[in-house]
């Protein structure tokens, strides 16, 4: 009897035990509502962070470089333009991110604010997926920990407001890590865990083919701690499914990766192992050195107390992935100074081990504001030195360029399709074609605002700059002169003194302390002047045309603004301008092939020496130079439709 009555009374003390830890579980898996305000609060600093500057600071290089191959230059990009642009300019990238910024565009637009916002939407969703991965793996206050970490790193931060792929990265690869989890755990899933798992990891690999060293982590942990069943033998079969839909773009991505890799600029910017140590070492912890300290005596205490499977397996994670990284650049040596951003990937595996060391010993609290003092006071650090941090891989062009969004954005709304944006650059940076051939001033001028533009280099001085200020200017007739006066350079009233000779002052557009912008206009036509636009029914289009008589130089010269409907017709269309005595003889005639670089302002010279006394007229003729016929276009100010344009008369005396 005495016997049962214990037995009984050991079965209820195990039961009990198997609640506690049943309601241990659930609790980790849910956050109570106080941990929920935390995490909005969160959010919503991360968010701020992430958001100062969105429409502030300049579009830097590899920005470009996205913008470019989602189409930005060239809208609308279809997935298959997109893949083509890749293959062509950036094979050493993969399409997913650049295919849904194309789509992205064709909502909001192209300018960098609703394109920058896309990258800080994706970081929110990144920070609340570590949150509620965490809860489920560690429990509420290490994924309470983890979030302020990550949303305090300030190397994080500085990708939530770029044009480019990580932030996404990262948040695929942590939901890749969450399904994987649930799976390898053996809990009861359905075919559409199955399906999210297969899609995570082929969307992570086709958005950067560095989560390779992602998966490589993923995989050693999994050879070492989730039993070995059929369903551990279905998930390394999900991987490989991943693997090979990646095949055909193997033969693209080795184009590049070995052109890459093999470059002088990455060969003479590579680091040795040592020095890649070192470098990884300050990234992670907030460039705050000293935090390793406390780190590593947390570490060994936790590792020596007692095991921890959960928390092993994410610390094998990450030393898989640190390990993998570190011989891919052994072999390859493809990571500089200005590439650790190839180990953003690893962050957020990083602050899930730290958050959980925090909270290993009895006085967390103390240790873990102290921490987080010193980590926080590190990010702000980074967070405020932006693109000159050494780290973040931010080459200095930001600061060579003029304060071009400022500009935009003063301008947006009040510019014609005639005007041509002039002003300084710091250095010839800003009209450097980039791989599609555009430049930095393009994006905001023919991108921001729908119009040509350029940015005389500010260091040229005499001839060379009298003839920067030509090529840039390029016979434009209607100018917009845009400078910043509390920041004049050196050429100021030189390049003033150029624009003046050519071009009369109209009207001041924008009057603020740091943006100035003035109409100026071609000497030989008027401010309020009424355009002479022409459209022709093959949909190619004059916006302007006028003409001025030298008499001294005994010369005309013609202007006409051309726009096209289809690249194709720059091949089929000829123009001709034509100069006509009063009884219509033709008696000077220059005829350009569309294609002949004459878009958008085309400029000729005829020299009117030899002619008889009498009245002159010049026309306009555009007609296929194949067939040589004539096309018909309407003058949009009679509404006339005619084969022969009038562009001006004049008079040579007697």
């Amino acid at each position: 009897m005495h016997q049962f009555k214990s037995l009984s009374q050991n079965y209820k003390i195990k039961t009990s035990l198997k609640g506690v830890v049943a309601d241990d579980s659930r609790a980790r898996q849910t956050a109570p509502p106080h941990y929920l305000a935390a995490m909005t609060l969160v959010l919503l600093v991360a968010f701020a962070f992430g958001a100062k500057g969105l429409n502030a600071d300049l579009v830097w290089l590899d920005e470009m470089f996205s913008l470019g191959n989602m189409g930005a230059f060239n809208p609308p990009y279809s997935p298959p333009d997109v893949v083509n642009s890749l293959r062509n300019y950036s094979p050493d990238h993969v399409p997913l991110y650049f295919v849904l910024g194309s789509q992205w565009a064709r909502l909001v637009g192209w300018t960098q604010l609703p394109m920058r916002a896309l990258s800080l939407l994706f970081g929110a969703l990144l920070i609340a997926a570590l949150f509620r991965f965490t809860v489920e793996v560690l429990g509420k206050r290490a994924a309470l920990l983890a979030a302020i970490l990550l949303s305090a790193n300030g190397f994080v931060i500085l990708y939530f407001h770029e044009v480019r792929m990580y932030t996404l990265l990262l948040l695929l690869a942590l939901l890749h890590c969450w399904v994987y989890w649930r799976l390898s755990a053996g809990r009861r899933v359905g075919w559409r865990s199955w399906l999210l798992f297969a899609a995570t990891a082929i969307a992570v690999i086709y958005t950067h083919v560095f989560s390779l060293y992602f998966l490589a982590g993923l995989i050693m942990q999994h050879l070492v701690f989730p039993p070995k069943s059929r369903r551990w033998l279905a998930i390394a079969a999900g991987w490989l499914l991943a693997l090979l839909t990646f095949l055909p773009y193997v033969t693209v991505f080795s184009r590049g990766f070995f052109g890459v890799t093999t470059s002088v600029n990455t060969l003479s910017n590579a680091l040795t192992t040592p020095e890649l140590a070192l470098s990884v070492a300050h990234v992670l912890v907030n460039d705050v050195i000293v935090l390793w300290l406390p780190i590593a005596l947390l570490l060994a205490h936790v590792l020596r107390s007692r095991r921890q499977r959960e928390f092993l397996r994410l610390l094998s994670i990450f030393l898989g992935m640190m390990l993998t990284l570190f011989l891919l650049n052994g072999v390859f040596r493809v990571i500089g100074i200005n590439r650790m951003r190839y180990f953003l990937l690893a962050m957020p595996f990083f602050v899930i081990v730290v958050a959980h060391l925090l909270l290993s010993i009895r006085p967390w609290r103390v240790i873990a504001a102290l921490f987080l003092l010193a980590w926080a006071t590190g990010g702000y650090h980074i967070y405020q030195l932006a693109e000159r941090w050494t780290y973040g891989g931010h080459h200095t062009l930001l600061m060579e360029h003029p304060p071009l969004q400022q500009f935009s954005d003063a301008l947006r709304g009040a510019t014609r399709a005639q005007d041509f944006v002039f002003g300084f650059a710091p250095s010839p940076m800003i009209n450097w074609g980039l791989k599609h051939g555009w430049t930095t001033a393009d994006y905001y001028t023919q991108v921001g605002l729908g119009i040509d533009g350029g940015f005389v280099n500010a260091r040229l001085r005499g001839e060379a700059l009298r003839q920067d200020i030509v090529d840039r200017l390029d016979n434009n007739p209607y100018l917009i002169f845009v400078y910043d006066p509390l920041d004049k350079p050196i050429i100021f009233d030189d390049v003033l003194a150029a624009v003046q000779a050519d071009y009369a002052q109209c009207e001041v557009m924008v009057k603020r302390d740091t943006i100035f912008a003035q109409r100026y206009v071609y000497h030989s036509l008027s401010c309020d002047r009424e355009y002479q636009p022409i459209h022709y029914d093959n949909g190619i289009k004059i916006v302007d045309r006028f003409g001025d008589y030298n008499v001294d130089g005994e010369s005309i010269r013609v202007v006409t603004g051309w726009e096209v409907a289809d690249e194709a017709q720059l091949d089929q269309y000829n123009v001709s301008i034509q100069l006509l005595t009063s009884d219509g003889a033709n008696v000077r005639q220059a005829d350009r092939h569309l294609y002949d670089d004459i878009l958008k302002w085309h400029v000729e010279e005829m020299t009117t020496d030899g002619l008889s006394p009498g009245g002159y007229h010049v026309v306009v003729i555009l007609y296929d130079r194949y067939s040589k016929a004539k096309v018909s276009g309407a003058d949009l100010i009679n509404g006339l439709s005619a084969k022969i344009h009038p562009i001006m008369q004049f008079e040579i005396e007697a």
